[in-house]
């Protein structure tokens, strides 16, 4: 076999989408698995092939305003260019049936023909694991709630001070703690109690807006972030959770019901997160230190 069928062949056998350009950036070659990639995605040979200045595409994208096509058009300039060896770029690249992930690499091309080779590495198996482990590390294990460490980020960002924010929408908290839940525990088991929690989170879920975060920091203790809100709206919201936890579980064939103290606080743009989430806390067992049927008026910090 002859160097260049022998070159082509190795091209070929090559699993990643792969071009070779020329000092230009024009593609020289391109591999089966870049064909039959563009040819599945809708592509045609006449405007991903051979003959076609890849950089020219990359600049195409990015005054399209996708910004990842820049970015990899510098990364193989400079590679073109000799200024670097290899450039790296990961970007995703959805269909409208499947979220996928590429590595896009070029490495420097010496010898007769000097350029460059490109290759789109699927990374999509490792970018899901990478992302199953952030959403494990962030959420409640058994409600799939944020959990605390999600929570303080996402109310510190929430407090974060910007010109957007209205002078009468701040920052609104409910720290809940469900009532008679041990007992739940102790009679009917722990599995039982699981399912009150469960139950308990969907409830929750359901009375606020998409946009908001709804936290299980451990045992039977919720929270509930909801920015941009006012005292009023803070009020309605807990008057709502309180209703829809006071509806009964069914239990082993009993109706048990197992509401919640729920302690709010209205905290402004500025505030510290762990001050306002401990202001709300202080406010919930204010609740559980009050009689029965006492309703108060939501101010800055109080309950429900």
């Amino acid at each position: 076999m002859d160097s260049e069928g022998f070159a082509l062949s190795v091209l070929d056998a090559l699993p990643d989408a792969t071009a070779v350009l020329d000092r230009a950036g024009t593609i020289v070659r391109v591999n089966h698995t870049w064909r039959v990639f563009s040819t599945d995605n809708g592509g045609r040979p006449a405007e991903t092939g051979t003959g076609i200045n890849y950089l020219d595409l990359c600049d195409r994208s990015a005054a399209a305003g996708c910004v990842d096509a820049g970015v990899a058009a510098a990364g193989l300039r400079a590679v073109l260019a000799g200024d670097i060896v290899q450039s790296e770029l990961e970007y995703p690249c959805p269909s409208p049936t499947v979220d996928r992930w590429f590595l896009l690499r070029g490495t420097v091309l010496t010898g007769p023909v000097p350029g460059a080779v490109v290759s789109h590495v699927n990374i999509t198996r490792r970018k899901l694991a990478e992302a199953e482990v952030a959403h494990e590390a962030a959420h409640d294990p058994l409600t799939g709630l944020a959990n605390r460490t999600l929570l303080t980020d996402r109310l510190t960002v929430a407090l974060t001070p910007d010109r957007g924010r209205s002078a009468r929408a701040d920052v609104g908290l409910l720290y809940l703690d469900l009532d008679g839940f041990k007992a739940i525990n102790d009679t009917y088991g722990h599995q039982a109690g699981d399912e009150v929690l469960l139950t308990t989170a969907y409830r929750i879920r359901g009375q606020v807006l998409s946009q908001d975060t709804v936290a299980r920091l451990g045992g039977d203790e919720f929270v509930v972030v909801a920015d941009r809100v006012t005292a009023e709206e803070l009020a309605s919201l807990a008057r709502g959770v309180d209703r829809a936890l006071r509806e009964p579980h069914l239990v082993h064939g009993r109706a048990e019901v197992v509401p919640a103290s729920v302690g709010t606080h209205l905290a402004t743009a500025g505030d510290d997160a762990l001050d306002a989430l401990h202001r709300a806390d202080l406010a919930m067992y204010d609740v559980k230190r009050r009689r029965p049927g006492e309703r108060p008026t939501v101010r800055r910090s109080t309950g429900y």
